[in-house]
């Protein structure tokens, strides 16, 4: 609690129209909140990342980010992030990480739905954005990723590809073997290849697309919701306690 409204008014000389409009602008950040009534007053919030993410994902849609600007950035951020989670890795991470990768392995490829391999994704960048040390490549990659999910699923490299994802898993998995290893020069090798598999996909989709197809963004919209939830936690992910607003 930051303090009842006349102890604020009180405390910096202001009017109360004034105090009021300040706290509305600094709510619009999710930072303050007012209640009112008994035990009232102005509220201190940290803002969750899943909203931060969720918003910057969507001023880059209303810019009109296109499918090879957002693979292109989770590529540099992922090459980025890759080699300090190998070098900073702690050993609580690289058990969590060990953990990861033997439940990803433990599932039949004949059960490794779409869904199941967006979960996996999510959980896995978790893991190495907070190892890397590096809040805010971690916060991109999340920004990087929440916008990924946005794709519809005929622009999406992977949706209804069961090969490429499939593929994709165990070099992805390779690449966080190198990480668990501690070992950043292969980690980084490893981290090309899957850049080199995404690369090489967006390659065979734009040659089997005709130029100026246009295509039906609003259908399947059911299927792309279930599709982009699988990034979702059931509890956004705090920012660290030691971060300083």
């Amino acid at each position: 609690m930051i303090g009842p409204e006349d102890e604020l008014l009180s405390r910096y000389g202001v009017s109360r129209p004034t105090l009021r409009q300040a706290a509305a602008l600094v709510g619009q950040e999710q930072l303050v909140s007012a209640r009112r009534g008994v035990g009232g007053g102005y509220f201190a919030h940290r803002p969750e990342v899943s909203s931060v993410t969720h918003m910057a994902a969507i001023l880059l849609q209303v810019k009109g980010a296109r499918l090879e600007e957002i693979l292109q950035s989770t590529e540099t951020i992922r090459l980025a992030l890759i080699p300090l989670a190998a070098a900073n890795l702690s050993e609580d991470q690289r058990i969590e990480l060990i953990e990861f990768l033997e439940a990803d392995r433990a599932l039949d490829p004949e059960d490794y739905d779409f869904v199941s391999f967006l979960r996996a994704e999510r959980r896995h960048n978790s893991i190495i954005g907070r190892a890397s040390g590096n809040r805010v490549l971690h916060l991109y990659m999340q920004i990087s990723l929440e916008l990924a999910s946005s794709l519809s699923k005929e622009d999406d490299i992977l949706f209804g590809k069961r090969g490429r994802y499939l593929e994709w898993r165990e070099q992805r998995n390779a690449m966080l073997e190198a990480v668990t290893r501690r070992d950043p020069e292969i980690a980084l090798i490893e981290a090309r290849r899957c850049s080199e598999k995404v690369r090489q996909w967006l390659a065979e989709d734009q040659k089997r697309t005709p130029p100026g197809n246009t295509r039906n963004r609003t259908e399947g919209a059911a299927a792309d919701m279930k599709m982009a939830s699988a990034w979702l936690d059931p509890s956004p992910l705090p920012l660290p306690s030691d971060l300083k607003i």
